[in-house]
């Protein structure tokens, strides 16, 4: 039986503090596994020893939530339980908590006392000295309260009292709790109060935790320390609150601003998530780092601690969100701030200080212990309120009065600060800090210099402030922020610009308007409706590119060959971006000739001698060179130019590891691209690496989460690769028909558009497909078109499939062994895989393919195509190695494909057995496992807490 007495305001301020500072308090017991101390504190309530325990912590770690958790857990194993949640306007009178305690006793009775009877008992008692100026610490009176009130209680025992915030418990209660509490012994009673940590504020405040000290020292009671969240809680806090695992960046970069806090770190996430900051991608979590403050109610947990400091405590500390990077400093500006004493402002900074709200240093000055306290503490300031703050330290140190460890603090400063501060000094620096971090901290370099273009209007200037702001957004992929500044470069400063520099700036204005989804003026500009200044050869650049961004490649790529001429002689920029252009049109409509020629000669590049442009013309030759799966052809120009792979973007470096067989890392860096979302001037390449990444997931059994990937990759216009990633989905459900009508729809897509890249192993599938169906003119000429496919690309992979479906659909043995022969000299995991399948099914060295075919897919953990493989080497008497792997790995199959929400009538196709087989496997999974349901399952798979 639970009987809960809510108090509104339970969430208003708290304040007091256990221990003082003054008095030195008994060792206590730490805990950092919240499931450890809720069962800690159950078995001892059990127990009855001791018969006061105390979870004492600061404002937002859950305390109250421990104590539900407690009071749920004791009621679930029978034991009365009787809460009362406190707040501040309980400290107010007398005997407050011990009425509230003995009506909610009386109500529960099976035959509650008449009013007479009321009158005369404990609770009467307590009612009438509760209205009496009684004075609760004459020892006498408490004594004989403290029995009667004993008698009373002792009619319900055995009970467990719950109190939720007992600092704010009146005095009249404290001062019997000591002579109460010991009247009780052995199990039967007893009481379990959560206590918030706080500097005592006055007289009351002491008495409270005098009496706690008290009993601590006589054995009473015992303290238990809540400490912060350890970070695997951190991490699975995280992962409940946005239901996908956290990556660990967001992990590491939470922890250290929250420091645990429960409380800050349920704000700072709700915060991630309203800005579009946090990106969940195929269920696992991202975010983009921003310089945003916290927003939070000032009656927030986190906020309302030092808010019933004081209100000198409170403006300080607001104060400091500004001032505490000045060290030594600080107390003297804050004084000056707030027109106060120094001695004053420097008293409430220790008492902040002391409150663990901030952490003093010599070296480093002040911080904030909880960063996103100073966050959530900035965003309360007022517009002017921060502008004159951020003046005011700017003034300090130009002035030679601070010196911040921080480079980035002055800048930061100047841009609040706006003109309340030197306006030609400041640009000055804004410059000069936004140089020194255009390349490592892109949210500042944006920032500033946005600054910077609001500040500056002399036109020479204006126009470089405008341009650095356009390219620090095209650097850090944040384009959407560049839109303004590319065009008003374009417009007001075209004539003093150089047609290279031109050309780079229109060239971010079109992949701004794509991102920001500005179809209607990139339409105008593709129509010519948009006069731009850079000449006829940077326009035609720029519209095709507009045209790219449309899905108009092709469209594009004749305008250019068109007008060849005409921009081959321009400006070297001009010249090798409309190279890039048909290079990447010809390598999706079949023709890599041109790829081949910058390949052969990079001396062809006019802009070769330009580090920047010769990065990204190395780029451009290894994007290519993925998409087309030459793996070692990509590696040998990477290691000739001296670029490492880290240099490369997370969508490259995807595709190189996919190639080499490094599913999971591929898959991270695949997530990793979508979540930092952006337009590039290759757009083929992220939707090629979506679709090797939606392999990933399918061989290993993730089909609801291939496919919602491939659909976060769909609007550039190139579905006919997303859609062989759907197709293989299809048949792994078990639906044939649906899907041999999408492959047939896909490269019926891809003719009409002209698109040959991605087709080789879609024709190759297709042929395979008729011929089982028993088309065989259908399928012939699917080998046709696969041949093709082939000559037109010259890779080794579209040879590769060719010759597959040659031996699959001819019995061409020459073809097969061929086939199996380029694909160990290639040495791509999965692409074996498939062929040695392939081949083994044309009776070629079948069990030796077979088993090699197993094995690499077992090093690729590709759990469904593996149990696929099982069925295939059974019906060709081929052994499969290693019985309790075999049994483990189907397990978790079956655990990722009931958590993609499959039927038990899907999952028996699938696996090749009965329902009734499935079911059976299922019951004994969840009883090994301890889930009791699909539900609790696919919990547990979703936040990576399934341990199979």
């Amino acid at each position: 039986m639970t009987v809960t007495v809510t108090d509104s305001s339970r969430w208003s301020p708290r304040t007091p503090l256990v221990p003082q500072d003054d008095q030195a308090a008994p060792r206590a017991p730490r805990t950092s596994s919240r499931t450890a101390l809720i069962e800690d504190v159950c078995t001892k309530v059990r127990a009855g020893e001791p018969r006061l325990t105390l979870l004492a912590g600061e404002a937002g770690l859950g305390r109250s939530t421990v104590l539900e958790a407690i009071a749920d857990k004791l009621t679930g194993t029978g034991t009365r339980v009787l809460t009362v949640r406190l707040s501040e306007n309980d400290t107010a009178g007398h005997y407050g908590l011990l009425y509230r305690l003995l009506a909610e006793l009386e109500l529960s009775e099976e035959h509650p006392p008449s009013a007479t009877t009321s009158e005369n008992s404990a609770l009467g008692l307590v009612a009438r000295l509760s209205a009496d100026d009684h004075d609760p610490s004459s020892s006498t009176a408490s004594a004989q309260l403290a029995g009667i009130v004993s008698s009373a209680v002792r009619r319900h025992l055995p009970l467990t009292v719950l109190v939720d915030d007992a600092q704010w418990a009146d005095i009249g209660t404290v001062s019997l709790l000591d002579q109460f509490i010991r009247r009780f012994a052995g199990p039967g009673f007893t009481v379990v109060a959560t206590w918030r940590c706080w500097p005592p504020t006055g007289p009351d405040d002491h008495q409270r935790a005098t009496t706690m000290h008290r009993l601590v020292a006589g054995g009473a009671a015992r303290v238990i320390t809540m400490r912060p969240l350890a970070r695997a809680e951190t991490t699975a806090l995280i992962a409940a609150s946005v239901r996908a695992v956290p990556d660990s960046e967001l992990v590491d970069r939470l922890h250290t601003d929250s420091r645990g806090n429960p409380a800050a770190l349920n704000s700072e996430i709700e915060a991630q998530l309203e800005s579009g900051a946090l990106r969940v991608v195929d269920r696992h979590a991202y975010s983009q780092r921003t310089l945003d403050p916290l927003p939070l109610s000032e009656q927030h947990p986190l906020l309302a601690a030092i808010r019933d400091s004081g209100a000198l405590c409170w403006s300080v500390a607001r104060t400091m969100t500004v001032l505490a990077p000045l060290g030594d400093a600080a107390a003297g500006l804050v004084a000056e701030a707030l027109e106060i004493d120094p001695t004053v402002a420097h008293a409430s900074l220790r008492s902040l200080e002391t409150g663990r709200v901030l952490v003093g240093s010599s070296k480093a000055g002040w911080k904030f212990r909880a960063p996103v306290v100073r966050q959530a503490l900035e965003a309360s300031l007022g517009p002017y309120e921060q502008q004159r703050l951020c003046a005011l330290a700017v003034r300090a140190v130009w002035d030679g009065v601070a010196e911040p460890a921080d480079e980035t603090f002055l800048p930061d400063q100047l841009v609040a600060a706006g003109r309340l501060v030197d306006p030609e000094r400041s640009t000055d620096e804004l410059l000069a800090g936004s140089e020194a971090v255009m390349f490592t901290d892109g949210a500042r370099a944006v920032r500033w210099l946005r600054a910077l273009v609001d500040r500056v209007h002399e036109p020479d200037k204006r126009s470089m402030a405008l341009l650095s702001h356009s390219a620090a957004c095209a650097i850090h992929n944040r384009l959407e922020e560049s839109v303004d500044s590319a065009r008003a470069v374009l417009v007001e400063y075209a004539e003093r610009l150089s047609a290279e520099t031109l050309q780079e700036t229109e060239l971010v204005y079109v992949l701004s308007l794509a991102a920001c989804g500005q179809w209607s003026e990139l339409n105008r500009l593709a129509a010519r409706e948009i006069s731009l200044s850079g000449g006829p050869a940077n326009e035609l650049v720029t519209r095709a590119f507009a045209l790219l961004f449309l899905g108009r490649y092709t469209d594009g790529d004749e305008l250019l060959r068109e007008h060849q001429r005409s921009w081959t002689t321009a400006n070297p920029v001009t010249a090798d971006l409309g190279h890039i252009y048909r290079g990447g049109a010809g390598v999706l409509t079949g023709d890599p000739s041109l790829l081949r020629r910058f390949l052969a000669d990079p001396r062809s590049w006019r802009s070769r001698d330009h580090p920047r442009h010769r990065f990204e013309q190395i780029r451009y030759e290894v994007d290519m060179l993925l998409m087309l799966g030459e793996r070692d052809e990509a590696t040998r120009v990477l290691r000739a130019n001296d670029v490492s792979v880290e240099q490369l973007h997370n969508t490259e470096r995807s595709l190189l590891r996919l190639l080499r067989g490094e599913h999971s890392a591929a898959l991270d860096m695949a997530r990793r691209s979508i979540a930092e979302g952006g337009y590039s001037t290759r757009p083929l390449v992220p939707v090629v690496m979506a679709r090797g990444a939606a392999g990933v997931l399918i061989g290993r059994g993730w089909l609801t989460r291939a496919r919602e990937l491939t659909d976060m990759a769909r609007g550039m216009h190139l579905d006919h690769l997303l859609d062989h990633a759907d197709v293989r989905c299809l048949r792994a459900l078990g639906e044939p028909e649906n899907a041999d009508e999408l492959l047939r729809s896909a490269l019926h897509s891809a003719d009409e558009n002209g698109f040959v890249l991605g087709t080789e192993h879609m024709w190759a599938d297709l042929a395979v497909r008729e011929h089982a169906l028993g088309n065989h003119e259908q399928a012939v000429r699917c080998v046709h078109r696969a041949q093709g496919v082939a000559e037109a690309l010259g890779t080794h992979r579209a040879k590769l499939t060719y010759l597959v479906s040659r031996a699959r659909v001819h019995g061409d043995r020459a073809a097969g062994r061929t086939a199996v022969r380029r694909a160990r000299e290639r040495a791509i995991p999965d692409e074996s895989a498939w062929v040695f399948t392939s081949v083994a099914l044309c009776g070629i060295d079948t069990k030796r393919l077979l088993s090699d075919a197993y094995v690499l897919l077992g090093e690729l953990d590709a759990l469904l195509w593996r149990a696929q493989l099982r069925g295939i080497m059974r019906a060709h008497h081929v052994p499969v190695p290693g019985r309790s792997i075999t049994t483990a790995e189907n397990e978790r199959l079956l655990a990722v494909l009931v958590t993609e929400g499959l039927t038990n009538r899907q999952l028996a196709l699938l696996f090749g057995t009965s329902e009734k087989s499935v079911e059976s496997r299922l019951n004994r999974m969840f009883a090994r496992t301890g889930h009791r349901s699909r539900v609790e399952l696919a919990a547990a798979m979703l936040t990576d807490e399934y341990r199979g």
